[in-house]
């Protein structure tokens, strides 16, 4: 046997609770699979008690803490200790190009691979864990070997049954605000202050034949709501308080519940017993394409009366159907078109702006592939490649362009044409001087142990001063200001200089060019100018600070449009129609100067840039070159006052 190939992740954190591996793309792998039911998200069904897999994907039940995961490939039936894992499936799987990586179920995976040194048909192992007692999550172990006839999936090993108790339907008939007084009342629940028991019951109570039905009144306060738990014998009373029955009563059999109401208590019932055991009963339909239903129960590790339950569930919900031969699985059902006619208000609008032809972005931008583009003497050249994954944001600087990527510390592309990697991770969100000397952010660890840790950095040394590591991902970088670090928490804004302890301030946001800043509370807004004048800002729309302190602006999107205040009352100003005004993609709008402002504007699937000169009112634009790609995003340039 030769030695296995192995990937970790400690710290994988789950979307929607699933654990997904992914076969990597390859546009030379093999062909996919004839059976289209094994393709990802191909049917209705969910990950399944432990896990499922298809052509090209693993989906795991993980849960949304952090989980330990590894990845073994192998050539041959690696060996496995059952007892030391709490559950355990195997499965057939494809992979087209013989490479794996972990991913997510909204898209994308992990740089990080797992080659297979096969392609084609394979069987795949899942074992699961609860994680040690102070660690979250799970722990997974998923081992793959190549097999020219994979068989069908097979449950190995359950320390917990597959198919659940059914829900009380307590939920249903009460309705979510008074199960949430019984939560509170047997201890689970969020604390709540020592007088909770008297305030009013939100939302619509229980129908009144329901509680008349448990010798009750209509609940008007969550100490009402308590007493029909009680009745009801969802709650018991044990001296210090309550506590949950064990077990609780069903409310079928304590009720006689509208035809309506009994539906639904049964439809969720249901839901609760057996979604999880019909979505591996759904793999087997789909690898068998049909499968036998004689062995079902040794398959799933169920008990033999449980299976005529599941299969009538899984029919019922669309997942399977009865074949000759067997069970086979059903596609995912489209859902119908619903055309809702909706009328379209426009404000109306005194002018749509002309643009007339101007010059290229001032420090370049980013192209979609990574290439740093910069002009030379008019013409677009390629200064740098960033190979990462990921790009955020990218700055001009007094030794060269930095790029803020993923995975780490970002990159420096020096005028000299060398490139290298940034001394210290400021994150996504970097700030600048406006000297362009320094850089500052701040270093994320997202795991089961998050922590963060402010950075601030002097390309032009390469010395970088940070503060001490601190639990948790609060913090973010506000500014640069004479070699001061301004950041925030949830606490409030500070400001440091290195060497020194940090001095709160009354700040959310700082302007690097002048040391403005704009203080922030639940009551207003109050503009700090740089002559130090105070004055409080309407807080009609989001304002922020323009480079040099004076002027402030907020964005409104329909129709576009930037509201200033300069000297007085805010005025609106129309852009032309197109350009784009989110501030949350790294082609946001930006100063390029402290009186100019650039926004991206998407033209047939290429990228022009509007310049707006504010002391004229003028519009020019740029049409980037095809080598920038879709989307590319500006350089920041340096904040020089170039203001005509």
């Amino acid at each position: 046997m030769t030695m296995p190939v192995i990937l970790e992740e400690d710290e994988y954190l789950p979307e929607y609770g699933t654990l997904v591996i992914r076969d990597r793309y390859d546009a030379a792998g093999s062909a996919p699979l004839a059976n289209e039911l094994l393709g990802e998200l191909a049917t209705e069904a969910l990950s399944g008690t432990v896990a499922t897999a298809g052509d090209g994907w693993v989906h795991g039940h993980a849960g949304d803490p952090f989980q330990a995961v590894r990845l073994e490939a192998h050539d041959e039936p690696p060996p496995i200790v059952l007892e030391e894992w709490e559950d355990v499936v195997e499965s057939p799987f494809h992979s087209r190009s013989g490479r794996v990586a972990l991913g997510y179920l909204t898209g994308g995976e992990s740089q990080e691979t797992l080659e297979l040194r096969h392609r084609g048909l394979f069987r795949v192992r899942v074992a699961r864990r609860a994680a040690a007692d102070e660690e979250e999550g799970d722990v997974w172990l998923v081992q793959f070997w190549p097999a020219a006839d994979p068989g069908s999936p097979r449950w190995v090993r359950r320390t917990r049954p597959a198919v659940l108790t059914p829900s009380s339907g307590w939920h249903e008939v009460l309705g979510y605000h008074v199960m949430s007084a019984a939560w509170t009342a047997a201890g689970p629940g969020a604390p709540r202050p020592a007088g909770w028991l008297d305030e009013p019951l939100r939302g619509d109570p229980p129908d009144a034949a329901i509680c008349a039905q448990l010798g009750v009144a209509q609940p008007a306060s969550q100490r009402d709501a308590v007493a029909l738990l009680v009745a009801a014998g969802v709650l018991v009373e044990d001296g210090e308080g309550h506590r949950f029955a064990e077990p609780q009563p069903f409310a079928a059999e304590r009720l006689d519940l509208p035809a309506a109401l009994s539906v639904q208590v049964e439809r969720a019932a249901a839901n609760a017993r057996y979604t999880w055991a019909a979505a591996d009963l759904t793999s087997v339909a789909a690898w068998g394409d049909p499968a036998p239903v004689e062995d079902l129960a040794e398959r799933l590790l169920v008990e033999p009366g449980d299976v005529p339950g599941l299969l009538a569930y899984a029919e019922s919900t669309g997942l399977v159907r009865h074949v000759e031969g067997g069970i086979a699985a059903l596609p995912r059902r489209v859902p119908e078109p619903v055309s809702v006619p909706v009328p379209v208000v426009r404000r109306p609008r005194a002018a749509n702006p002309a643009t007339f032809e101007g010059a290229p972005p001032r420090a370049g931008v980013v192209a979609r592939n990574g290439d740093v583009v910069v002009w030379r003497m008019g013409e677009a050249v390629v200064f740098g490649h960033s190979p990462d994954e990921y790009r955020y944001r990218a700055h001009e600087t007094l030794t060269g362009i930095t790029v803020a990527t993923s995975a780490g510390p970002g990159m420096l592309f020096r005028w000299d044409g060398t490139a290298e990697r940034l001394p210290a991770d400021l994150g996504s969100h970097p700030v600048r001087s406006a000297d362009g000397r320094y850089l500052a952010g701040v270093e994320h660890h997202v795991g089961r142990r998050s922590w963060d840790r402010p950075h601030l950095l002097d390309v032009t040394t390469g010395e970088v001063a940070s503060l001490p590591q601190t639990e948790g991902l609060t913090r973010r970088a506000l500014a640069v200001v004479d070699g001061e670090l301004y950041y925030a928490d949830d606490s409030g804004a500070y400001r440091w200089r290195p060497g020194t302890e940090p001095v709160p301030v009354a700040a959310a946001q700082v302007d690097p060019l002048s040391g403005a800043t704009l203080e922030r509370s639940a009551a207003d807004v109050v503009h700090h100018a740089p002559d130090g004048t105070r004055r409080e800002v309407p807080t009609d729309r989001p304002y922020e600070l323009a480079p040099g302190g004076e002027r402030l602006y907020a964005f409104q999107y329909a129709p576009p449009s930037v509201w200033l205040i300069e000297d007085g009352e805010p005025e609106e100003h129309p852009l032309p129609e197109g350009c784009d005004l989110s501030t949350a993609i790294p082609a946001a709008p930006f100063w390029e100067t402290p009186s100019t402002m650039v926004f991206s504007h998407e033209r047939g699937g290429r990228t022009r840039l509007v310049r707006w000169h504010l002391p004229t009112g003028r519009f020019d634009h740029f049409d980037l070159p095809p080598l920038t790609g879709y989307r590319p995003f500006p350089i920041h340039p340096i904040l020089r006052d170039v203001s005509h």
